[in-house]
């Protein structure tokens, strides 16, 4: 728990500074975070015996969050198929890896670089710092909910096969809390609550998805911690797993409620 701590009072200072500063700082900040969950993903999939294309995937990873900063559009509508159909006739010329080596490795890029790219995209948005502040609270004080109120007070297990610590009561009380945040930016930010709380309700569902996914995963290959490398918190994907898919849900739940 001390080593949680610790790693937590540098680690959030340190990115809501980043998103404050946002431009080419926070995009670095992205770059990091998923070159090294990519590189954890990859790992792990090694570990359980999978062969992937490992150095590939960090590479498209890297090339499509560098030319999604410079240029959205182009990145999703041009890039990104450019992109895949790039490594697939590579792989065709060379016949050095199965279908299924390059599979695992799309699976990687989509499941990372492709969904935290949306950090990206919100930033640049009009009220872009406000939302990533807002995604990341969400993000902090939905976990930190579920964790306590799933320890103290959970009775029912909410996916024993997949997560046997997470509990129903844990995962509503990060859905309830996750309201109760985007309430207040609501109030705060568009003097709307029914939207906004809306909003909430469906980050604090799609971030417990993420979780479990990430689990799922560990669960499939057999490990507690997708790695060491933050110190009491585990690794990349242990830390950002529910933002990956609070973040797309976030842009596209903006337009969908017209909040933008």
């Amino acid at each position: 728990m001390l080593k949680r701590i610790l790693t937590a009072l540098w680690g959030i200072p340190l990115i809501l500074w980043y998103i404050y500063l946002g431009d080419q700082v926070f995009f670095i900040l992205v770059e990091i975070i998923a070159c090294f969950g990519l590189y954890e993903f990859y790992n792990l999939l090694e570990k359980k015996g999978h062969k992937t294309l490992k150095l590939e995937g960090i590479i498209a990873g890297f090339l499509y969050l560098l030319f999604l900063y410079l240029e959205t559009r182009w990145a999703m509508r041009i890039f990104l198929p450019l992109l895949i159909l790039s490594i697939l006739i590579y792989e065709l010329i060379k016949k050095e890896h199965s279908i299924i080596e390059i599979s695992l490795t799309f699976l990687g890029f989509f499941y990372i670089p492709l969904l935290l790219g949306y950090l990206i995209i919100l930033r640049n948005l009009p009220l872009g710092k406000q939302l990533t502040y807002l995604i990341i609270l969400i993000t902090w004080i939905s976990d930190s909910a579920a964790f306590f109120v799933g320890k103290f007070f959970g009775k029912h297990k909410l996916a024993p096969s997949i997560s046997p610590n997470k509990t129903i009561e844990g995962s509503l009380a990060a859905i309830i809390s996750s309201a109760i945040v985007a309430l207040i930016f609501g109030g705060i930010y568009y003097e709307r609550y029914f939207l906004p709380a809306i909003l909430g309700v469906t980050l604090g569902i799609m971030g417990q998805l993420g979780d479990l996914v990430e689990s799922m995963l560990k669960r499939e290959i057999g490990t507690k911690d997708s790695s060491s490398l933050l110190p009491g918190h585990g690794g990349i994907l242990d830390r950002f797993d529910s933002l990956m898919f609070i973040a797309p849900t976030t842009y596209y739940m903006l337009y969908i409620l017209k909040l933008l």
